[in-house]
């Protein structure tokens, strides 16, 4: 398992945020969420990142 101090997790979590164009301190704690629960692997946390932001968009829209 990878282990990153507090401040390569912040910069992680905050890359992903602007990659995906995202706000919001409940978008942080999703990316934190899947981060650990994907060992901070960046492809699979953009995966399920985005398909977990398809889904509200889709959910939001109906």
């Amino acid at each position: 398992m990878i282990e990153l101090d507090k401040e390569q997790q912040k910069a992680f979590v905050d890359e992903m945020m602007e990659s995906n164009k995202l706000k919001g301190a409940s978008k942080k704690k999703l990316i934190v969420f899947l981060a650990e629960r994907y060992n901070w692997d960046k492809q699979k946390v953009q995966h399920r990142l985005r398909r977990a932001t398809l889904a509200q968009r889709y959910a939001e829209s109906h």
